[in-house]
């Protein structure tokens, strides 16, 4: 996982050049804007931006030099077939309505797949200058205040909370309309009973929330595989699971349920009744 966290990294910093908003130490690329950030929306209603393109294409190019045999799936440019066992799926901006709005808790994440199955993920929060990575049998750690060259001053075991009861967790999710769009409206309000605080630290920063103990649990109605793969080995070597609505881990279902492991059960029985059996 070392050149993934390495091109991860670097993919995540070159959206800087574009992030309209504050950085917390970040190592900024001070080299002139491409052109002027300018937002588009793609058909299924989601925003995407130059900054959105630029880090995935330099992801795939770092991945091609890499591990030429290694198959591709990326948010904006889709499917590239491979000829081994892995592939690596990509979200160069997980939280583009964050980037754009100039609000740091956006990042980029980048998970490896062997004949299907999450094995390892990196998710660079980089206005913030903080990561995660993990893979399977290798741990999950985290890492802040990382210099020029990437080295973290800061490197720890990411370990999820302890929290047992569901009526004692804080639950992370990004939006209430994606609970709409989902068409699991009611779903959010029995989650909100359920949980003893509920907030909307969005998108990718929920899964490092939880992935470092700060947030017990996150669940997401609509999720995609780039969304997602990524966090599955973090979340599970720092103690945790991943799954999706329905207990399963797959990163194809279009939800997710993501937490420390105790609360798992308890927050499966709260999305799948009655609506999601």
């Amino acid at each position: 996982m070392i050149a993934a966290r390495r091109i991860a990294l670097e993919a995540a910093r070159l959206t800087l050049r574009w992030f309209p908003g504050p950085t917390l130490g970040a190592n900024r690329d001070t080299s002139p804007h491409l052109e002027t950030l300018t937002q588009e929306t793609k058909g299924d209603g989601s925003p995407v931006t130059i900054a959105d393109r630029s880090a995935e294409t330099l992801v795939r190019e770092r991945l091609a030099e890499a591990f030429p045999r290694d198959g591709v799936l990326g948010e904006e440019f889709g499917e590239r077939a491979g000829t081994s066992e892995y592939r690596w799926v990509v979200d160069p901006i997980d939280g583009t309505v964050s980037f754009v709005h100039g609000v740091p808790l956006y990042g980029t994440i980048l998970g490896l797949e062997k004949d299907g199955s999450p094995i390892g993920g990196v998710i660079v929060m980089p206005a913030l200058n903080e990561l995660v990575w993990g893979a399977i049998g290798l741990g999950s750690w985290h890492e802040l205040e990382l210099d020029e060259v990437g080295q973290a001053r800061t490197s720890t075991p990411a370990k999820v909370s302890n929290t047992s009861r569901l009526s004692d967790a804080t639950l992370v999710t990004t939006s209430l309309d994606y609970f709409e769009k989902a068409r699991a409206i009611e779903l959010y309000p029995r989650l909100q009973k359920s949980c003893a605080v509920t907030r909307g630290w969005s998108d990718c920063y929920g899964l490092v929330l939880v992935a470092t103990g700060r947030a017990d649990a996150s669940v997401e109605p609509l999720m995609k595989p780039w969304d997602i793969c990524g966090a599955v080995a973090i979340i599970e070597e720092a103690g945790g699971r991943c799954t999706d609505f329905a207990g399963h881990r797959r990163v194809t279902s279009g939800n997710a349920v993501v937490s420390n492991g105790a609360l798992h059960d308890q927050l499966l029985a709260v999305v799948r009744y009655p609506a999601h059996t």
